[in-house]
């Protein structure tokens, strides 16, 4: 009896403030369809959650109410709080995302009516049990930085649930793939993000890109760029790219804005996630990676 040949269907959607592509192989058309719908409604779900900019989001009802009270939000949302606080911690506060204030000083975030604390940062966050969550001194929180990442797995875990074998879904450059073929991921070069600086090849595992080139904003003479080092609160200002590699998309979303400011100095915490990082300088070289195989000069493997 002869089996059916495998396809593939690509859908995509604009969420979480960019646009979504997911990617699904399988043999049944309307199974994959229904999976597909199922992960977007997944993404959906994390945008509507933990938008800053939607009143109606549980970040919103956190920096509205969470000081003096306390605040019950998602389960999702108080995962991501919970795994924003632990990089925070692994990074002495590199990771930080009590940054929204000095994000919405540069026009990166809109102006709220908010009034944090100048000094508060990421211990003054405090996770109780049950969803609950309490501000130690009124902060700004934000996201941005992690959220996109969980909104890919949250995807990936639904279109598996679904029965499909394999797929990838891409969230303006957070992305995982699954399933047994490897995919052909392009890097963009860091001072030319139009062009390509070369390529690596995926397989079951997620990757995400950080810079600032298409952010970059000028500042007392010198462009500036969203990621912020939350220890001294400056703003990232090299034309460079960070890719992480790693088992998680949340993960891999974290590091890259850990190893842009800490570049050599993560190496302890990619080896904690057995994540691979490849950095690209201005001229589109790579300065330095973890594994060998992380090559933007051949179509080599990165998993």
């Amino acid at each position: 009896m002869r089996s059916r040949s495998s396809i593939e269907i690509h859908r995509c959607r604009p969420l979480l403030g960019t646009f979504v592509e997911i990617a699904a192989s399988g043999t049944n058309p309307a199974g994959l369809e229904r999976g597909i719908a199922a992960a977007f409604a997944s993404v959906e779900k994390v945008h509507c959650l933990m938008s800053y900019h939607d009143p109606r989001s549980d970040v919103s009802r956190l920096n509205r109410e969470a000081f003096p009270k306390s605040v019950i939000v998602h389960p999702w949302t108080w995962r991501v709080l919970e795994a924003a606080q632990q990089f925070a911690q692994e990074s002495d506060g590199v990771f930080d995302i009590t940054m929204a204030r000095l994000l919405a000083s540069r026009g990166y975030l809109p102006r709220r009516e908010y009034r944090p604390h100048n000094a508060a940062t990421w211990r003054d966050i405090f996770l109780r049990k049950n969803c609950r969550i309490f501000f130690r001194r009124p902060v700004i929180v934000d996201l941005g930085g992690i959220a996109k990442g969980f909104a890919v797995d949250r995807a990936i875990e639904v279109l598996k649930d679904n029965g499909v074998v394999a797929g990838m879904v891409n969230a303006g450059g957070d992305l995982r793939t699954f399933g047994q073929a490897s995919q052909l991921i392009h890097v963009r070069h860091p001072a030319e993000p139009t062009r390509i600086a070369g390529a690596v090849r995926l397989r079951d595992r997620a990757m995400a890109t950080s810079g600032i080139y298409f952010e970059r904003r000028k500042h007392r003479r010198n462009y500036v760029g969203p990621l912020l080092d939350g220890r001294t609160g400056r703003f990232g200002r090299k034309l460079i790219s960070v890719s992480v590699a790693a088992a998680e998309c949340i993960v891999a979303d974290a590091l890259t804005k850990i190893v842009f400011s800490l570049r050599e100095k993560a190496a302890g915490l990619l080896v904690h996630y057995h994540a691979d990082a490849l950095l690209l300088e201005r001229d589109g070289t790579p300065s330095w990676m973890f594994r060998s195989s992380c090559d933007t000069r051949a179509r080599t493997p990165f998993d």
